[in-house]
């Protein structure tokens, strides 16, 4: 009799309906986390790339206001401007980051400066710097940016700044140049850095051609990205023609990219890359922010997973309960059949 009820709750178990939905729940559960992480991960790095890509757009137009409003400034000067007007111009203009200005005559030689630490190197010859020979050659009545430097005077002497230029000109001829230095390092701050979306994310200042013109790893200032990985790796000239093609456009866009980390000994990982140009003059330059996609999941996945084990713990209770209600009935049920066979009735049993 006892191997007969237990065959019949056997054969009940696996076919009470509730043990059928609980295995069934349980499957979905399973599937459905797999699915909707799947869902969530597409979801979380597509907000996170727009959003990294509207402050990279937002980094840009702060460069470029900058920029011209220093260059337009520089155009209601005068021709031969007195010591104590280029000292209230870099007054003026310090808190923005400028270093200071200074005033080259035909010859390219500094015969006037004003700057922070009045540090002036006056009869320093800059003929070579690309804005004289601009000036010099094209008879430019405007402004222009050009690609960053190294410093060689004043407080910026040694880092890399953003050249301005303006020259004036008497009888077609120029007569002098008004140079601005704007220090790379005094732009993290305000207009680099706070870009990030996370403290791991890499910010980069890059020209058309692919050098390197800020990064926060001094190591690969003034290098071009073919040359800043050290390191050989799958796929790595791809990546660097993908790069390449496109600083070479003059949009905004995004990529996602396996590359080496410099801070976990080089080591392949996926980043959210987003760019934007920055429109100076001839100068075609672009922001570029690139994040670690894992770092970006860690805390989502954390979260996730902490509900995904909370719904299976509730899940697996509910089958367990489901299992004991169902185990007590095909109990029963094997009784009653018993009692029933054998003609067994209440008023049959009687205690001894």
């Amino acid at each position: 009799m006892v191997k007969y009820i237990g065959n019949m709750h056997k054969r009940n178990v696996f076919a009470n309906p509730f043990y059928i939905s609980g295995l069934f729940l349980l499957f979905a559960i399973i599937f459905l986390s797999i699915f909707f992480n799947k869902i969530s991960r597409d979801s979380l790095v597509e907000q996170v790339q727009h959003r990294q890509q509207l402050s990279v757009r937002m980094s840009v137009k702060l460069i470029e206001n900058l920029i011209n409003s220093v260059g337009k400034s520089l155009l209601i000067l005068s021709d031969n401007p007195r010591q104590n007007e280029l000292d209230q111009f870099v007054k003026t203009w310090s808190p923005s980051g400028i270093a200071g200005i200074t005033v080259l005559n035909n010859d390219g030689v500094v015969i006037k400066a004003s700057n922070t630490t009045n540090i002036l190197d006056l009869g320093m010859n800059l003929s070579d710097r690309d804005y004289y020979k601009w000036a010099v050659d094209d008879k430019d009545q405007e402004f222009r940016a050009f690609t960053p430097i190294v410093s060689r005077r004043g407080p910026s002497k040694g880092t890399y700044v953003v050249p301005v230029a303006h020259p004036f000109f008497s009888e077609n001829k120029v007569n002098g140049l008004f140079v601005i230095g704007i220090p790379l390092n005094n732009l993290n701050i305000d207009y680099l850095e706070n870009i990030k979306i996370l403290d791991s994310s890499k910010v980069f200042l890059i020209t058309s051609e692919g050098q390197i013109i800020y990064s926060e790893y001094p190591e690969l200032i003034s290098k071009n990205i073919k040359d800043g990985f050290e390191i050989d790796f799958l796929g790595k000239k791809k990546v660097i023609e993908l790069i390449l093609n496109d600083l070479k456009k003059d949009d905004e866009s995004k990529l996602k990219l396996a590359i080496p980390n410099f801070e976990n000994n080089f080591k392949l990982e996926s980043y959210l890359i987003s760019s934007a140009p920055i429109h100076i003059s001839n100068e075609l330059w672009k922001v570029v922010v690139a994040t670690p996609e894992k770092d970006l999941l860690t805390f989502t996945y954390n979260y996730f997973n902490k509900q995904i084990i909370a719904v299976f713990i509730v899940v697996i209770i509910f089958i367990l309960l489901t299992l004991r209600a169902s185990r007590n009935s095909g109990y029963r049920e094997a009784v009653v059949n018993e009692h029933r066979i054998h003609k067994i009735s209440d008023q049959n049993i009687t205690l001894k």
